[in-house]
Order: C-alpha cells, then sequence, then structure tokens
C-alpha cells in the first residue's frame, strides 16, 4: 500500500489560494484571529487540492471537499474529496509544518506537532493509560517534552485515522513506548483494532514529531515530499 506525505510551510494568501477555498472554508479561514493560523488552515486545504486534482487528473478549482462533522454535520470535520476513486486523505499542521497524507482505500490519518512548552506531566496524567504514564516516567528530565509530542502525535495520527478526531479518548487505546515502532498494543474501544492499525514515524525536520496511521492489513510504504513549490505555483 503507497502512501504519499506532502509537506509545506505556511504560503501566503494570494488570491489565486484564496480564491480555491469554498464558502464554508473561508468563513473558517476568516474566524482564525491569527494569521499563522489562516494561513496555515489556507495552505492544507489548497495544498489538498493541488494534490487531489493530479491524482484526479483535473484542474485544483473542480475538487471538491467536504468537511461535514461526523457527528453534528458542521464543516469543522475531517475533510475527504469528494469524487469516484477518490483518495483517503489527512491534514496536520504546527509550528510552520503543514502535513498532508494520501492513501487509497483506507481510512488514514496523520500528525505534526512542534515540540513546544506544555504541562506534559499533566497532559499525560490526562490521556495516557496506565501503561504509558509508566513508560514515560521513566524518561529522564531532559527528554521529556520530545518524548511527549512523539506519544502525542502518534495518538493523534489514530484519533484522526477514525474519523471522529478527538471524541475517541486518547486514553481508551495504548501505544508502544515513544523510543519503540510506533504500534496500537492494545485499545478499550471498537475505533480502534490493534490488528488494522499500521503506523509510521514521519520526518518533518529538527523541532518536530510527526506521525501517520492507517487502518488495514497492509504496512503502508511512506513517501515523503516537498510540496512548497506546488503550492508557490497555484499562487
Amino acid at each position: 500500500m503507497r502512501c504519499d506525505v506532502w509537506w509545506a510551510r505556511p504560503a501566503p494568501a494570494t488570491p489565486r489560494l484564496l480564491a480555491l477555498l469554498d464558502d464554508a472554508e473561508r468563513e473558517r479561514y476568516g474566524n482564525y484571529r491569527r494569521e499563522i493560523d489562516q494561513l496555515r488552515f489556507l495552505t492544507g486545504r489548497t495544498l489538498l487540492r493541488a494534490v487531489a486534482a493530479r491524482h484526479l487528473g483535473v484542474e485544483p478549482e473542480a475538487v471538491i471537499l467536504d468537511a461535514s462533522c461526523y457527528d453534528c454535520g458542521k464543516p469543522h470535520g475531517k475533510p475527504r474529496v469528494v469524487a469516484e476513486r477518490a483518495p483517503e486523505v489527512s491534514i496536520s499542521h504546527s509550528g510552520d509544518r503543514v502535513a498532508l497524507a494520501m492513501v487509497d482505500g483506507v481510512p488514514v490519518g496523520v500528525d505534526v506537532e512542534e515540540i513546544r512548552d506544555a504541562e506534559v506531566d499533566e497532559l499525560a496524567r490526562i490521556t495516557f493509560t496506565a501503561e504509558e504514564r509508566a513508560a514515560f516516567g521513566r524518561v529522564p528530565e531532559a527528554g521529556l517534552r520530545a518524548a511527549f509530542f512523539t506519544y502525542w502525535a502518534r495518538k493523534e495520527a489514530v484519533v484522526k485515522a477514525t474519523g471522529k478526531g478527538m471524541s475517541v479518548p486518547m486514553s481508551t487505546f495504548t501505544l508502544s513506548a515513544h523510543d519503540a515502532p510506533p504500534a496500537v498494543l492494545a485499545s478499550e474501544t471498537p475505533e480502534v483494532d490493534p490488528a488494522t492499525t499500521r503506523m509510521a514515524d514521519l520526518d518533518p525536520g529538527p523541532d518536530y514529531r510527526a506521525s501517520l496511521a492507517v487502518f488495514g492489513t497492509e504496512t503502508p510504504q511512506v513517501t515523503e515530499r516537498s510540496a512548497d513549490q506546488l503550492v508557490a505555483d497555484l499562487g
């Protein structure tokens, strides 16, 4: 199974990029208070249209996205491409990284996290299982933040693959230790099956952690590539 992961930096809000957004996306874009949040959102959606357009053999303007929430129907859910033979996709952004994962036929989730100041001990207490807290407790102080965001990126990738996001509590499934290959070891939720969850860590560069999860029986063959020029060519 092939999985492509595209990396981009937040792009300027050119008229062409803004024109690619649909009405619901323009409203979400306008609701962000910080410019960097606007640019990350804009870059993610336009990158998705550019890559999906290549996949489908159409122009980016012809790519229709649906981000309806599975629960309430409002347009803040996981985006999907509306087309026959549409690929499965997932978007994530943090700091100056925007990630897009695309795969055929199976649910996918991607997450990138900038290693930043955070109350990692408290967050671990709330979101980690007992087994994960035990492993996290053995991490030296100097490595706590990097270890935490490794766990967090992996867990986010899994819940994104479910299509239900954070409504699936992170504390209901157990992952391998941060310094071991990523895998779901146990699960108390039907949304996550260890037998059919495949994971891979990604390479977002220094001071970041990123991970990918797919639901299927095949291990994904991941290809990572830069998308900065692809986005620039749109604008």
